[in-house]
């Protein structure tokens, strides 16, 4: 008796499930990379503090006050690029699992804390490890802490793709630029730099103009690059802004380091014992250079990506 009652009743069910249109499948999870962008802008942090080192190493008093100013654009530098990395994974990897990470303040609290953290084990390793009054290495330990931190803040700016390929692009900036400045006698020297003020003058010139141009085109190829395997990735197709906002992300985040350098030679130069104008006049001519980089590769970035999108987008037929 009971066996003709369940049969009717699951009939109406049947039927039911047949008018439903079928579910589409789930597109599957593409990997992301920005894992592997923050392990490598880490790396790079390690290769900038050890190499700071040098800056507390041999004589003591304002040489070294001095030596520590022209090095700690590399580590500030580095420290905001490996902020910046952090922050934006640790906002994305938080946030598919707690949805408030990746929306409005709980986004900037994230990317700010990572950051935060980065600056402060890299404040911790030179208070530990470097040899200095105790006033020089606060100084710098503050300077790096602060990049760390607005790194972080900056790790959190979205669209994720442009902030992503941007510090791509400034890794790689960064490592050229310091490539070139272990080999600048002999670029110098290829650039006409000879004896007189103005033979040298003219050569650091034209080295830093063309190191600039170049670290901008590597700066808008690598941002090109990393936007064109997202968007493959994402299946999506980015228009123009996307690629200029990401080829001018290097260029603004070097300008955003200079500015924190400044604060930090500033406090530096201030606990000189001796008067060291000369310094200070090359210091501030170093640090104008370094500005110009950072503009040069901002503008050079946008338009490489942009020229780079263009040729990928098809011709006109004529009829």
């Amino acid at each position: 008796m009971t066996e003709p009652a369940i049969a009717t009743s699951a009939q109406p069910q049947q039927r039911k499930a047949a008018a439903l249109p079928p579910a589409a499948p789930e597109e599957p999870r593409t990997p992301s990379t920005t894992g592997w962008l923050a392990f490598l802008a880490l790396g790079w942090l390690v290769v900038a503090l050890l190499f700071y080192r040098t800056a507390f190493a041999g004589d003591d008093g304002d040489y070294k006050l001095v030596l520590a100013a022209v090095l700690l654009p590399l580590v500030i530098q580095a420290n905001l690029l490996a902020g910046a990395a952090v922050g934006l994974w640790s906002t994305l990897a938080l946030g598919r699992r707690k949805p408030w990470a990746e929306q409005g303040p709980g986004r900037w609290a994230v990317g700010t804390a990572a950051g935060l953290l980065t600056g402060t084990l890299a404040s911790g390793a030179i208070l530990l490890a470097y040899g200095m009054s105790a006033r020089a290495v606060g100084v710098v330990a503050v300077a790096v802490g602060v990049a760390g931190a607005l790194g972080g803040a900056l790790g959190a700016i979205r669209p994720a793709r442009i902030l992503a390929a941007g510090l791509s692009a400034a890794l790689a900036v960064l490592v050229f630029l310091n490539v070139v400045a272990l080999f600048s006698t002999s670029l110098l020297d290829a650039f006409g730099s000879g004896d007189t003020a103005a033979e040298r003058y003219s050569a650091n010139g034209l080295l830093a103009g063309t190191t600039a141009v170049i670290a901008g085109l590597v700066a808008g190829l690598a941002a090109y690059w990393r936007i064109r395997r997202a968007a493959a990735r994402s299946g999506d197709t980015p228009k123009w802004p996307i690629f200029l906002a990401a080829g001018a992300s290097a260029g603004l985040l070097l300008i955003i380091a200079e500015f924190c350098t400044r604060l930090g030679v500033a406090q530096l130069l201030s606990l000189a014992e001796k008067d060291i104008s000369a310094d200070t006049e090359i210091l501030s001519f170093i640090a104008a250079s370094r500005l110009n980089t950072g503009l040069v590769v901002l503008f050079v970035g946008a338009i490489t990506t942009t020229i780079a999108y263009g040729r990928t987008l098809p011709k006109a037929v004529r009829d």
